[in-house]
């Protein structure tokens, strides 16, 4: 560019231009620059917001067959538990620590909802639905641990007071029926009682294919049985210091069986709700899972 006092021109003179369109034309190269750069600036953000975003969507599926398997053990694990309720010999659930592992904290979200959002729409709600089932899987170890504890612990107080019923036969209870100043009425009820129950119990045969449904039927007919004593040897409680006893035990031993039914009724209703929980975050989880993950 040449300049004299007057006049400024670009290679030829031809060209010449006053101060003032030099100004607007550098300050309109400026603007353009400007712009340039923005839209630069802007399509590499996009770039980058659409890279991210891939590699959430592919952290997100390499992690979702490892929880997918956790949560088919948990429900296999819950299944076993509440069956061995019929059983009385608890098996314990030994639940993977991959359900506590929170992976989704490990992932931004927000890349994560954008990719679903941008490429994956008719999976978006599943998406969504599967945030609101990681507060319930996510925790539920640490849960169903503490639930199963409390069960158990209060269940083998009440089941160590109802195991008390095997005192009525007995030395405990039966030798005070030797005693002259007892009533005969009394005797003769106690005996034939005791009699009746020792012969359906001794005919009570087990086998593992109805285990479960012996179990039951056992300590129904156990609770009946002291319950119709209980009932028979009321009318002598005022004569008889041993009837005292005996109803006072049939009380304690019918009220543990009956928090005894009340316990395993309410874990197994927490169960069966959960299984079926586990189930529908399973059915959401597959729908998610790509059979190829996108690089």
């Amino acid at each position: 560019m040449n300049q004299d006092s007057e006049h400024y021109y670009l290679i030829f003179e031809d060209w010449s231009m006053d101060p003032n369109q030099w100004s607007m034309l550098i300050d309109s190269i400026a603007v353009m620059l400007a712009i340039v750069g923005v839209l630069i600036g802007f399509f590499m953000y996009r770039k980058q917001r659409k890279d991210k975003s891939k590699d959430a969507f592919g952290f997100f599926q390499s992690s979702l067959p490892e929880l997918i398997e956790s949560i088919e053990e948990a429900i296999v694990d819950l299944k076993e538990f509440n069956r061995s309720l019929d059983l009385d010999r608890f098996y314990n659930p030994i639940l993977s620590a991959s359900l506590n592992d929170k992976f989704l904290t490990k992932i931004n979200l927000v890349h994560l909802n954008r990719y679903y959002h941008n490429s994956k729409k008719e999976k978006l709600s599943n998406f969504k639905q599967l945030l609101i089932d990681s507060n319930f899987f996510g925790n539920y170890h640490a849960y169903i641990s503490k639930e199963i504890n409390y069960f158990r612990t209060h269940y083998k107080e009440k089941k160590r007071i109802y195991s008390k019923w095997r005192l009525f036969r007995s030395r405990t209870f039966f030798s005070s029926l030797s005693e002259e100043s007892e009533i005969l009425a009394y005797k003769e009820i106690y005996t034939n009682w005791v009699t009746h129950l020792n012969k359906n119990l001794s005919d009570d045969i087990f086998d593992e294919a109805t285990e479960s449904l012996q179990i039951n039927n056992r300590d129904v007919y156990v609770k009946h049985q002291i319950r119709l004593l209980a009932e028979a040897i009321l009318p002598y409680i005022q004569e008889s210091q041993s009837v005292n006893k005996v109803i006072y035990r049939s009380r304690k031993i019918i009220a543990a069986y009956n928090e005894m039914t009340a316990m395993k009724a309410e874990i197994r209703d927490i169960l069966e709700k959960d299984i079926k929980r586990f189930e529908h975050v399973l059915s959401n989880m597959y729908q998610l899972l790509e059979h190829k993950v996108e690089n």
